[in-house]
């Protein structure tokens, strides 16, 4: 039987109602805590009494209330362990509250570690004590050569000063006696660096209370004032005079009281001992550049009253206890409040019967810090002190409480055991979406995408979901494994019930991993939130000043400016009334003034992407998201004015349009042009995606879904849309196989590319939709008369737009005669699935190449101006043919599509395939002109509608805003 397991019935708990009757009620608490935690809990116990309060009674006594076979205490420094031993050895503070009665004669067998353990044999040989006293620098099993202690060896690991835990040296220890109760104790369990102090903290006993106790004592403040224009050493001396008299002050009053000036350098320390001496005071320099056995001398020195005091680099040992120091001078000030805390409450206590009230010595002007309100002059330092730590103190409360309600889900790999959350810092960056049913966070997935996911937490009321994910692969610049490539990435999910409002923060931004969160937590409805929400950040915030303002082109189609970015300060004030016709707000940045009065800079995008420009805590960014969230969903709407009011926003859709007619490809496509390859039991091909046709559309009758064909022309597939929905797209062609080949050598299911690609949209009053967010265009009911070119279609039957059979008279035939009639270069007929245009022609004028293209379309009746119908078609294919302004765009296309090795190539109706090539790279891109034709014999020139008029007008702004020219070839 073990010393602690054979006195263990010795030891009486009970509070004191009398002076050294018991232990205080904060100590009984933390006790029965400690005893509570380790029958129900794994993980390590944190204690927080106020400084001063009698923590080493607590040590000692749980010892023999949890019965212990074997102790290890890890202390902070060498002269704070020699001071634990002498208290296990002694007992002496169990003793004098008449908690262990006179029975126990002998205190445990203690040892302590002065050198580094070096084999299991050294932690054998320990076998004999109760108590095992250590700093990590002898034992964490973090140094090189120090092995960690063998299995179950010890059974209660105690930690003085456990706010160092987050330290790689202090948590091993605890990680690699895991099997032994932790119980770490800390007058301030909070740290100005936030890093998270390893474990639970299940007993935490508040300063005011122990005030009331009148633990402890009277704490004067004396500030030393002097001229602005004294030097560091005329301030020092300055210090050292008052204290001379507050000691000589206190002396003759018979206290006992020791000076302890701090300072933060050495050489300081050294340069202030020899001031102090001449000023007559009988002080000595202590510091890490003195040996052990000197140090040893000073204290005892101080102990007998040899000397008055120490000048000490820093605080004399973190946690040291000795009640006769009473009088601090402060020649530097700390700069944080823990220290600070710590700092003035080894002066409050009260445990010696020789002394009286504490003073600090300070010059006011030095105190630029956090805790500069102590230091005001005559503040009640009981009051303010309390209030102090208490406040700072709930702070870390509510973040400990937020840690403590998220619990690991999932299978996390073990190297990964050792996170925390109160480590992880995340950008102030998020992508917000609007959901119809709450989130499953029940279940986590074991990959996204690519990405393992090795660490889950769930919050206690599952609205929130933090997980960590790792990428191993090769470098992308190397092809085999020989080199691998570590990449870890964090994301966190946050769902608002009253909003249904889902936030998502991570350190990887691309939408493939939104999308695979959002298909795997959130069934039901999903949508980007718009720009018409995304835009309520702003709520409540006065005094706008926007330094970046993105327009976003309206044309879907945008080759010469997609994006304009204006910069600067006011930046709004650079938007014109005028650039309302082709442009909509894409984002803004800027700051302005809270309720509060605090600046707050935000920046809000039309992609549903909100950020700041900073990183945050996992709290501070709980707390972000809940503002943010609370200012869109606000019943009151308070945005001020601006530049930006001069500009659309895209508004979310519930419903497709039902006039959805036309769709293209993304920019992506264009710019990578990959193939597709098609698979099934009777067809096998490969075709560039830029010559596949997108086309019959037919929305759902509610609104939420539509299909549609993509095909070449003789085979096609159909598809699904869904609206809100992951995945948006759907491919309903089962008998066929269809891949998208990647220019990287990889290749994606056709259905999955178009979710990272997503299709645009047209509808036939030209207003364009991708990713739920319809963009409408400023109506222009004036039509430029010069864009209209009326012709005589005599013989034709402009009601067919083509047909086989060569003898009858078609637009398409018609347009192909009278073009033949002009002197191109060149002239390509290119109609069939994938079409710039049904013909395209080149000439040279002026030493430029001017470039056009046809589109042509049968009437749907007799010569009018009034049918929508003869219009909205051929002007969405209009302003889809901007893009081939550029001079890859064109060349690609052409090279492509008259290949002769193709089947099916569209042929030249003049001019040569080379002399064609050969042409177009004779010219610099600024020097080729495009002009695109819309040939509509159905639209007489004087009598065009209104509707028709303004369908025409927003082709012809969209083509000009790109560069190019849009002519209508319509009937006199």
């Amino acid at each position: 039987m073990t010393y602690f397991q054979r006195y263990s019935t010795f030891l009486k708990i009970s509070e004191n109602t009398s002076p050294k009757s018991g232990l205080r009620l904060g100590q009984v608490g933390a006790l029965y805590a400690l005893a509570g935690h380790f029958i129900e809990k794994d993980e390590p116990a944190i204690v927080s009494l106020p400084t001063g309060y009698g923590k080493t009674a607590v040590l000692l006594a749980i010892c023999f209330l949890i019965r212990a076979k074997r102790v290890l205490v890890v202390t902070s420094t060498v002269t704070l362990r020699d001071q634990t031993i002498k208290a296990f050895e002694t007992l002496e503070q169990l003793r004098e509250l008449n908690v262990l009665t006179e029975d126990v004669s002998i205190g445990p067998k203690v040892t302590a570690l002065q050198c580094r353990v070096t084999s299991q044999e050294e932690w054998e040989s320990l076998k004999e004590f109760d108590v095992i006293v250590c700093t990590p620098q002898s034992s964490s099993p973090e140094i090189k050569g120090i092995p960690p202690p063998p299995k179950e060896f010890f059974d209660l690991v105690l930690v003085d000063e456990g706010h160092h835990s987050p330290a790689r040296t202090w948590r091993a220890i605890v990680n690699k006696t895991s099997h032994a109760h932790h119980a770490l104790f800390s007058a301030t369990p909070f740290r100005r660096d936030r890093k998270e102090v390893l474990g639970r903290l299940i007993f935490y006993y508040p300063l005011e209370r122990a005030v009331k106790e009148k633990v402890f004592g009277k704490v004067q403040y004396c500030p030393v004032n002097v001229d602005e224009c004294y030097s560091k050493n005329e301030c020092d001396l300055e210090l050292i005079h008052k204290a001379l008299e507050i000691f000589n002050r206190d002396k003759n009053a018979g206290f006992q009281h020791r000076i302890l000036a701090r300072t933060e350098r050495v050489r300081d320390a050294e340069r202030l001992e020899k001031m102090y001496i001449e000023a007559g005071l009988n002080v000595e320099a202590i510091h890490s550049k003195k040996t052990k056995q000197k140090c040893l001398e000073i204290e005892k020195k101080l102990i007998s009253g040899e000397l008055d005091g120490v000048v000490c680099v820093d605080m004399f040992g973190e946690g040291y206890d000795f009640p006769k120091f009473k009088i601090a001078v402060l020649h530097d000030i700390h700069k944080s409040l823990v220290p600070t805390l710590q700092f003035i409450g080894r002066f409050a206590r009260t445990n010696d019967e020789h002394t009286g009230t504490a003073t600090f010595l300070a010059i006011p002007r030095d105190i630029k810090a956090e805790s500069a309100e102590l230091y005001k002059e005559g503040v009640d330092w009981e009051v303010l002190l309390t209030k102090s730590f208490e406040n700072r103190h709930q702070l870390e409360l509510k973040e400990r409480e937020l840690f403590s309600s998220f619990h690991n889900v999932g299978h996390p790999s073990l190297d990964y055991d050792a996170i925390m959350l109160g480590e992880i810092y995340l950008s102030q960056h998020i992508s917000a979406y609007k959901i119809t049913k709450k989130p499953d966070f029940s279940k986590v997935p074991e990959e996204l995408k690519s990405l393992k996911i090795i660490k889950s937490f769930r919050s206690a009321d599952k609205t929130t979901l933090i997980f960590l994910t790792k990428l191993v692969r090769p470098p992308l610049w190397y092809r085999d494994n020989h080199i691998i490539d570590s990449k870890h990435e964090c994301f966190l999910i946050k769902y608002f019930s009253n909003s249904k409002l889902l936030f998502i923060s991570a350190t990887e931004h691309a939408s493939s991993y939104y999308n695979e969160i959002l298909k795997f937590f959130v069934k039901g409805t999903i949508i980007a939130l718009s720009f018409e929400e995304i835009r309520k950040v702003l709520n409540g915030i006065k005094e706008q000043e926007f330094f970046t303002v993105g327009l976003r082109s309206t044309s879907p189609v945008a080759i010469t400016e997609s994006y304009r970015i204006v910069a600067g300060r006011n930046a709004d004030r650079g938007i014109r009334n005028i650039d309302s016709v082709n442009f909509a707000q894409g984002h803004f940045m800027g700051r302005g003034q809270q309720i509060n009065g605090q600046i707050e800079i935000i920046g809000a995008s039309a992609k549903g992407r909100i950020w700041s420009n900073g990183k945050l805590a996992i709290p501070d960014l709980l707390v972000w998201m809940n503002a943010l969230n609370d200012r869109i969903t606000a019943d009151y709407l308070e945005i001020g004015r601006s530049g930006l009011d001069n500009l659309p926003y895209g508004r979310i859709i519930e419903k497709i349009p039902p006039t959805t007619c036309m769709a293209d490809w993304n920019k992506n496509a264009y710019l990578e042009a990959p193939s597709v390859s098609f698979l099934s039991q009777n067809y096998n091909k490969i075709i560039c995606i830029l010559d596949l046709e997108i086309k019959k559309f037919k929305v759902n009758s509610n609104g939420l879904s539509m299909t549609f064909e993509i095909g070449d022309g003789s085979n096609h597939i159909l598809l699904k849309y869904q609206l809100n929905t992951v995945p948006n797209y759907v491919l309903l062609s089962k008998e066929i196989k269809v891949f998208v080949l990647l220019n990287n050598g990889s290749n994606t299911p056709f259905d999955e590319w178009l979710n990272s690609n997503n299709l645009i949209f047209f509808t036939k009053e030209l207003a364009s939709f991708s990713d739920s967010t319809l963009i409408e265009r400023r109506t222009n009911l004036i039509i430029n008369k010069e864009s209209l070119i009326p012709l005589d279609w005599k013989n034709c039957q402009i009601n067919r737009e083509y047909d086989k059979d060569d003898s009858k008279l078609t637009v398409q035939r018609f347009l192909q005669n009278y073009l033949m009639q002009s002197e191109f270069k060149f002239l390509i007929f290119d109609h069939r699935s994938g079409e710039a245009a049904d013909f395209i022609s080149a000439e040279e004028i002026n030493n430029q190449l001017h470039i056009k293209l046809y589109h042509c379309k049968g009437a749907c009746g007799p010569v009018s101006g009034k049918r929508v119908e003869d219009v909205y078609e051929l002007a969405g294919q209009s302003i889809k043919s901007a893009r081939f302004q550029r001079k890859e765009d064109l060349l690609n296309h052409i090279e492509r599509r008259t290949n002769p090795q193709e089947a099916n190539c569209s042929p030249f109706l003049l001019g040569k395939r080379q002399d064609a090539l050969d042409l177009i790279n004779k010219y610099y891109p600024i020097d080729i002109n495009l002009t695109v034709f819309a040939v509509q014999p159905g639209l007489s020139a004087n009598n065009l509608d209104e509707k028709v008029i303004s369908l025409m007008a927003s082709a012809n702004d969209s083509l000009t805003a790109q560069g190019s020219n849009l002519k209508w070839i319509i009937s006199k």
